[in-house]
């Protein structure tokens, strides 16, 4: 009868490490090519120190998330990260309203569309599954690219949740071309839209309810390249979100007719939740950017 072959200890530990360094492999060589999608989380308490967070229960538990705060996802240009000009600007003007959690994505290492939106959508459903957190305290904001990869997230939510999100704010959206998701009014609940270089690096395109197009929507005051107006969309957002804010607007019956003669002045103004249409507005070539009142005459 033959006898059973014994494996020596070595011979076994030698195969687990084979396999777990095969596993190492494999998860290294995933993460090259897909990339990762990063996450930092800014609150009021640590707005100097922020945390860089996994998308888990147990490491947002020992963060300082606080689930009775309302959550903003920022989303920046296709690349971007911490230090991308937008996300400082959008954390700034929402901390400077209310405690919140802004949840700012580092794209830096992400090249895959569809990885960043399942890994944001993925980070919505555990804040409102495990955490409680409404649907309707979770904002989206996005710049360049980044309002398309908003869109995509909030339309994955609603599948997969059965209810939009409130509200995207897209600042100077690209024509999403290269994308297989583009920004549209059927996203969320509302989508708002400030074009600030359409033709440059934007696009003339309305993808909300609600499109503004300050100073035309092309050129802005002050500026001599493509990158300074479309950076202006996010320069623009302390006073949108602000209880002062003095973006008074003027609607547009098209694109083509965008003017101060042309357009129907009103009492709307630039960042308000509600309306829809395409808008026109004036601003200055530095903060404070509003003109208030410069307009009302014409009413």
């Amino acid at each position: 009868m033959p006898q059973a072959k014994l494996c020596s200890p070595s011979s076994v530990t030698l195969r687990m490490q084979t396999r777990e360094l095969t596993a190492l492999v494999l998860t290294l060589t995933i993460a090259v090519v897909y990339g990762e999608t990063g996450f930092l989380l800014h609150t009021r308490r640590i707005q100097d120190n922020p945390q860089q967070i996994e998308p888990e229960v147990e490491a947002l538990v020992r963060s300082s998330f606080y689930a009775a705060d309302p959550v903003v996802l920022s989303f920046p240009r296709w690349g971007g990260n911490n230090s991308s000009p937008e996300i400082p600007a959008v954390v700034s003007a929402q901390l400077q309203q209310k405690d919140s959690n802004v949840i700012s994505l580092d794209l830096t290492q992400a090249n895959n569309e569809t990885e960043i939106i399942e890994s944001v959508a993925n980070l919505v459903n555990l804040l409102h599954s495990n955490f409680d957190v409404p649907l309707d305290r979770i904002q989206l904001v996005g710049f360049a690219e980044g309002a398309h990869l908003a869109g995509g997230v909030a339309a994955q939510v609603q599948r997969e949740l059965g209810h939009q999100l409130p509200q995207i704010t897209a600042l100077d959206p690209t024509s999403g071309e290269d994308l297989e998701h583009k920004l549209s009014q059927t996203d969320a609940q509302f989508v708002e839209v400030v074009h600030t270089n359409a033709e440059g690096v934007g696009t003339w395109d309305q993808l909300g309810h609600v499109d503004y197009y300050p100073n035309g929507g092309q050129t802005q005051p002050g500026c001599s390249s493509d990158s300074c107006s479309h950076e202006r969309s996010f320069q623009l957002l302390a006073e949108m979100w602000s209880p002062e804010n003095d973006f008074v607007s003027a609607l547009c019956g098209s694109v083509e007719s965008l003017g101060a003669a042309s357009c129907r002045w009103s009492t709307h103004k630039m960042g308000q939740s509600e309306g829809s249409g395409i808008y026109f507005l004036e601003t200055t070539q530095s903060s404070p950017f509003a003109r208030g009142a410069y307009y009302i005459s014409f009413l």
